[in-house]
């Protein structure tokens, strides 16, 4: 550590910042509805703050996918198609093995020791029947691949796709049980790959746990189609 490292001053975050990050948690966390609008005035009073900063955070979810902006008609939670959670898939599959490649590699110890952290967690959860808590604890299971990776490329190609894989996941996954509970297992399953150091066996376990989250997206989407 420099010298200088615990004198240095957090610059105080912006109201775009702030705004942006609880709109960005309160359409995770299933507040807004996949297409529901999102008002900039009701948004604006609900925060307390001008429309400048709403909007301005609007464009920034706008960029990671999450909101959509038609112009003259307002902005609007995306709604997922079952082309957009294939695509998803395939590019959380590609980037999570990558990504855990590299953190096996640079710090398998502090990896493993925070997923079984979590998975205590997500048990306690799961004991509880709180399905939103283990939803949320679940997006920071799969985030801890990124954080340990030591690659901020890897990790920002990340940050384009996760709000949107973390609101697909709350809305879809988290409030069935039987869905949960089979997540639950799969990610025993990831661990315990980890902790063996054997990747290998990894691949087909974590493609396995992407592919059903995949299928059950799909089923919900063409069920609500109907």
């Amino acid at each position: 550590m420099s010298p200088d490292d615990g004198m240095r001053i957090e610059h105080p975050r912006t109201l775009t910042e702030i705004v942006t990050e609880r709109l960005r948690n309160a359409i995770i966390e299933g507040q807004y509805g996949f297409g529901e609008n999102v008002s900039e005035d009701k948004l604006a009073s609900a925060f307390g703050v001008s429309r400048t900063p709403v909007r301005d955070a609007l464009s920034a979810l706008q960029f990671t996918g999450l909101v959509t902006v038609r112009p003259k008609r307002g902005s609007f939670v995306f709604t997922p198609t079952i082309e957009e959670v294939t695509e998803l898939c395939e590019y959380r599959l590609m980037l999570e093995r990558e990504a855990l490649t590299m953190a096996m590699a640079t710090g398998k110890k502090a990896l493993v020791a925070e997923l079984d952290r979590l998975l205590k967690k997500m048990e306690a959860a799961q004991d509880d029947g709180d399905a939103y808590a283990y939803a949320r604890l679940d997006t920071e299971f799969h985030g801890s691949f990124f954080r340990h990776c030591q690659n901020g490329l890897v990790r920002r190609a990340f940050d384009l796709a996760e709000a949107r894989i973390a609101t697909i996941r709350t809305a879809l996954t988290a409030p069935f049980k039987e869905r949960r509970d089979a997540s639950y297992g799969e990610h025993v399953e990831i661990v315990d790959c980890l902790r063996r150091d054997d990747l290998a066996a990894l691949e087909p376990v974590l493609s396995e746990h992407i592919k059903r989250t995949r299928v059950v997206a799909i089923n919900s989407l063409s069920t609500a189609e109907r």
